[in-house]
């Protein structure tokens, strides 16, 4: 009994934190996530002169969903929970492993690529200075790890990783298309319809372009302000907050 309480004293958040982190870095298909979202970075940058979010958000949000859903599946998740004791500290260390595993291999590129070729310009076409590219390569990284951490809620709330996947797409790019689709349609017939900007201004995708830097875009509205998109990311991400949240810590498994 003694032994028991005492192995069960050594499980600590540090512990479950870095058993989280390295199971996540093992898993074949988060390594092949991370791999494509850095390449699109590399093209981005390199072609463009952006880093490239919108177009890595999607790889790093699956590989937020594969590393807090890949347990599901094969029933491994219970063994954890059993291991690790509390809940809790499984969901934040699986939380937190999403967003830095996702995140800092793309911001240790993105800092390469400013000390090396400076690539980073503003919509006009003109070169960042050194701060501006530091603020761009912070707040492109800051979005990634959201993003992959918005794909673990997900997983966690779906407890698949397969129906995580297709939610995250329906969540993120249908919802976007049907918001340009439905009134395309509409003003085929005899009347149009035509829905009020602030409906596209707050789609996930133009959210995450505003995350990334007002510096690179030209004002259009009130929510281009950082407050306000701040305000606005929050409240995409509370409800995957409180679903994951709830599913991890108190569903039956």
């Amino acid at each position: 009994m003694t032994g028991d309480r005492a192995a069960q004293q050594e499980v600590t958040w540090r512990r479950v934190l870095v058993s989280e982190f390295g199971k996540a870095a093992r898993t074949r298909s988060v390594q092949v996530l991370i791999a494509l979202e850095l390449c699109l970075v590399v093209f981005f940058s390199a072609v463009v002169g952006v880093p490239g979010v919108q177009a890595a958000s999607l790889p790093a949000g699956l590989a937020g969903a594969v590393t807090a859903g890949a347990e599901y599946s094969s029933g491994a998740i219970m063994s954890t929970v059993v291991a690790v004791g509390r809940r809790s500290r499984l969901f934040w260390a699986q939380l937190v492993s999403a967003a830095v595993v996702t995140a800092l291999p793309a911001l240790a590129l993105m800092l390469g690529l400013v000390l090396t070729t400076r690539p980073y310009v503003d919509y006009r076409g003109v070169p960042f200075d050194l701060a501006a590219c530091l603020e761009t390569v912070v707040r492109a990284a800051l979005v990634l790890a959201l993003v992959a951490a918005a794909g673990a809620l997900v997983a966690m709330g779906t407890r698949s990783v397969a129906t995580a996947v297709m939610t995250l797409a329906l969540g993120v790019g249908a919802a976007q298309i049907l918001a340009m689709l439905v009134p395309a349609l509409l003003t085929l017939g005899s009347w149009t319809v035509r829905l009020p900007d602030w409906v596209h201004v707050v789609m996930p995708n133009a959210v995450i372009a505003r995350l990334q830097g007002v510096a690179a875009l030209p004002a259009s509205s009130w929510l281009e302000q950082p407050v306000a998109t701040m305000l606005l990311a929050v409240a995409w991400c509370l409800p995957l907050f409180l679903w994951g949240h709830r599913r991890l810590t108190r569903g039956d498994f």
